[in-house]
């Protein structure tokens, strides 16, 4: 059946029929007025008991129409219908795939804890999850009628073997689905991994979709009292559904008591979340939150393992290590948490404790897996840090650099150094990179590699990057005033400066404070940057190129979407690391032709290019064979010192007014 038109009917406060459209007559034909809503859409009452109206919570759930054999999306809210006061309206209309639906949004609105997918022809079964839009992940080599028996013989309470055998008899369920006129629901009693029973709904229905003439149908599984299985409101977060830290360190001497070997401890913590909020609001960081609760319910249903919630955006969870576990919980949720709702830019981290003594005092393994979890901030978000010994050293020299870093701004030990950008066929300088530097009063000069991962991973690079934008605007407004020759300055943004502040706004009031032209001021950004979060980085660009500032694509052809990303991002310069091709005799040929490639295309977009990390004259050579006019580098210049720069452009033939020009 196919029904383009939304379904629209209202029910006044008695839930009785006062409106519906035509095409809800062609999807209900109980539909009349004056009718109950269950009566008028066929509804069994076990869906009605899910009806966001019942549970106080307006807003859409799933609901599968057995005439049709599709589910639907269902929208309630409340209005004032002439004649029948406050009612409730409801629109919905049919999901377009199947599998994606029920995956992607069914169990988030009915909250399923997990689905199964029976193909009763072949006797085989698959274990599907909303995480994955609908990308198999089967955990059991095994025919469906041999899980149904097992399950039945060791999971089942005793009292309700004969219940659920006669709910999953294959033999006759085919039959028994056609016959009725709504899914197949039971609520089973299953037992859980502390040993006692949860109550379980299953629904079971046809899948609509029967490829290559199997005979489908889906099971959807859901503890139907979550009060039963904690037995107490107080042992779980109202918003997540997860146990609080208390009932959850109750609960892992309970997992461990159980002949677990090689156990993981693992904390979890969404990146920026305050910044969620901040931007989409509480409601949206809620939604958030809950879903994520939901993931890791469902992995403690399929998996036996223990999740719980620390409040704000802290996660753990309890689990046996193994690959698809782990994989199925990071993967799960980086996918869950990088495309929630459309929003970008956000990510988990995680971090890993193995628990070797089962003894261990859990408080001070969630304090060990939390270390791990914030020193992996600047990882991959598809790996999980595994704490060990090493890292106490680490967290020692991070504890100790924090105030000694405080004390370096305060005292001004901080300053940056200018790398020239240059024309090969001028021979002049075109422009020049701020570089942050700590000349620190004991120590001396301090390696960037040394103190720039800390301050990212503490949060406080931005607070270091404006201090340097701040002193690149007041070192330009000394030079005009003095009136040296003058050549734009580029300065660094990085993703969590974007993420931190309103990285347009201070730099506008920067250069206004300092009396410079933001022409002066150009603006690299890493193209790394734009992987996961180009939306965000895109209207921040638009913001600064309106101002009046350039900007440059950092280490351009480092990242997976270069291409991709060159189309959508309004740039100015593209700057390209040619140590990423590390030419040698046998990769020469292919990689000249990726520069020159890059080269190319540049120009056919309309972008000056820049080489940057050129370091000899048979790099040169090959530039200007290309066509790069453009070079960075210690062939002409290391990053300088103030006073060494402020001698080179003092004379008028060593720099080039004319800009990076096509």
């Amino acid at each position: 059946m196919h029904v383009n038109e939304n379904v629209v009917f209202i029910f006044d406060s008695s839930q009785k029929i006062v409106y519906f459209n035509e095409p809800s007559l062609k999807i209900f034909p109980n539909m009349a007025l004056g009718k109950s809503c269950c009566e008028a859409t066929g509804t069994s009452p076990l869906q009605c008991e899910q009806c966001p109206v019942r549970t106080g919570k307006p807003e859409t759930m799933a609901l599968y129409n057995i005439i049709a054999s599709r589910w639907l999306n269902m929208s309630f809210a409340s209005m004032e219908y002439p004649g029948h006061g406050l009612c409730t309206v409801v629109t919905g209309s049919f999901y377009q795939t199947l599998r994606k639906e029920v995956l992607g949004r069914v169990k988030f609105m009915n909250q399923y804890d997990f689905i199964i997918e029976m193909n009763l022809t072949i006797d085989r079964y698959v274990m599907l999850s909303d995480s994955n839009y609908g990308k198999e992940v089967v955990l059991e080599e095994e025919p469906l009628s041999v899980l149904i028996k097992r399950t039945a013989e060791t999971m089942v309470h005793p009292d309700d073997y004969r219940k659920f055998t006669n709910l999953f008899n294959l033999n006759t369920l085919s039959e028994r689905l056609k016959a009725a006129k709504f899914p197949l629901t039971e609520v089973i009693r299953e037992k859980n991994t502390r040993g006692t029973y949860d109550d379980v709904k299953i629904t079971l229905i046809p899948e609509e979709i029967h490829q290559n003439g199997y005979e489908m149908f889906i099971a959807l599984f859901h503890i139907d009292n979550l009060k039963k299985k904690t037995g107490s409101d107080s042992d779980r977060n109202g918003i997540t559904g997860l146990l609080n830290k208390e009932s959850f360190i109750k609960e892992t001497s309970v997992f461990l008591g159980n002949y677990h070997d090689d156990v993981a401890l693992i904390y979890m913590d969404i990146e920026h979340f305050r910044l969620f909020n901040k931007w989409y609001s509480r409601w949206q960081g809620d939604r958030l939150l809950k879903s994520i609760g939901l993931f890791l319910l469902q992995m403690d249903r399929m998996f036996g393992t223990v999740s719980g919630y620390d409040g704000g955006d802290n996660f753990f969870i309890l689990c046996d290590k193994q690959d698809v576990v782990l994989e199925y919980l990071v993967n799960g949720l980086n996918e869950l948490i990088s495309c929630f709702d459309g929003i970008e830019g956000f990510r988990m981290a995680y971090g890993g404790y193995l628990i070797e003594d089962k003894r261990e005092d859990m408080q001070d393994a969630l304090d060990l897996a939390s270390t791990a979890c914030t020193l992996d901030m600047s990882l991959s978000v598809e790996k999980i840090r595994w704490y060990n010994e090493s890292l106490i050293l680490e967290e020692e020299k991070e504890i100790l650099i924090i105030p000694d870093f405080e004390r370096g701004l305060e005292e001004n030990e901080f300053t940056f150094f200018l790398q020239p950008k240059c024309s090969i066929r001028e021979d002049r300088i075109v422009g020049a990179e701020a570089l942050v530097r700590w000349n620190h009063k004991i120590k001396g000069f301090i390696s960037p590699g040394e103190f720039i991962p800390i301050l990212e991973r503490k949060g406080l690079l931005s607070k270091l990057d404006i201090y340097i934008w701040e002193q690149v605007c007041k070192k330009i407004s000394e030079w005009q005033t003095t009136g040296l020759e003058l050549v734009p300055v580029s300065i660094n943004v990085s993703r969590i400066d974007i993420f931190n502040m309103d990285v347009p706004e201070v730099l506008i009031n920067l250069t206004k404070k300092y009396n410079v032209d933001p022409d002066l001021i150009e603006v690299e950004i890493t193209e790394s940057a734009f992987v996961n979060d180009s939306r965000i980085i895109k209207t921040v660009i638009q913001r600064l190129r309106k101002a009046g500032f350039k900007i440059l694509i950092d280490d351009f052809g480092s990242g997976y979407s270069s291409l991709n990303m060159l189309k959508d991002v309004q740039a100015d310069v593209i700057k390209m690391d040619i140590k990423f091709f590390d030419l040698n005799q046998e990769n020469f040929d292919k990689g000249y032709n990726i520069i020159t490639s890059m080269y190319e295309m540049s120009h056919n977009i309309g972008l000056p290019i820049i080489a940057e990390g050129v370091e000899t004259q048979n790099q040169i050579d090959l530039l200007e064979d290309i066509g790069f006019n453009y070079v960075q580098g210690y062939y002409y210049y290391k990053p300088l010192q103030l006073k060494d720069y402020e001698d080179i452009i003092s004379d008028k033939d060593k720099i080039s007014h004319d800009g990076l020009q096509l």
